[in-house]
């Protein structure tokens, strides 16, 4: 219920106060399974996401984040999947497969986090070994201008357009043939689309 009380609220302060405009729309599956990448510059990109796809997404993210009060609060609202930054998280692996396999949508920021650092291969490839290892295909979606709108360490948003453009679907199954050279070829294939 929280999910779609958002979603409606992300659609009209999105449209109406930052001029949201989606392309793309015809790429996007008419049901899950699947995994959306996306880039992540503001903390204004999941709800962005939200707003630009009519299906339920169920997102990856950070653990520490479910602590906090607001976001805490929204996250756990919308069943999102808490990731701990320690290591290989065996539980959010389980959940995210068990989302896919139950023919869920997947929403995972490929660079980690708001700025990751680009060179941070195991975090970008996150995505690319669940959509492998469940046979489902990868959405691209790249977000421009959230970066200017709420830039990282500010409080208050600018009144800057917002541009989503939905890639079109990248089948795994076809790239993927067994050996680690494929998943690095579907990692740069998704991040080519969202930079």
């Amino acid at each position: 219920m929280l999910y779609y009380l958002i979603k409606i609220i992300s659609w009209i302060i999105f449209h109406i106060f930052f001029g949201l405009r989606v392309t793309g729309s015809e790429n996007i599956p008419a049901r899950g399974p699947f995994v959306i990448v996306a880039n992540h510059t503001s903390v204004f990109d999941g709800f962005i996401l939200v707003s630009a796809i009519k299906l339920k997404i169920i997102f990856l993210s950070a653990a520490y984040l479910f602590n906090t009060g607001f976001y805490g609060i929204i996250l756990r609202g919308i069943g999102a999947i808490p990731v701990k930054r320690d290591g290989n998280d065996i539980r959010a692996l389980k959940k995210s497969i068990k989302v896919l396999r139950n023919s869920g949508i997947l929403g995972i920021f490929p660079q980690g986090r708001i700025m990751k650092d680009d060179n941070n291969f195991s975090a970008k490839a996150g995505a690319a070994y669940l959509a492998v290892k469940t046979k489902v295909p990868i959405l691209p979606i790249a977000i421009r201008g959230a970066d200017k709108a709420l830039p990282v360490g500010k409080k208050w948003p600018k009144f800057n357009r917002i541009e989503v453009h939905i890639g079109k679907v990248i089948e795994t199954s076809k790239i993927y043939r067994g050996n680690k050279k494929d998943i690095f070829e579907i990692v740069e294939a998704y991040m080519k689309e969202i930079h």
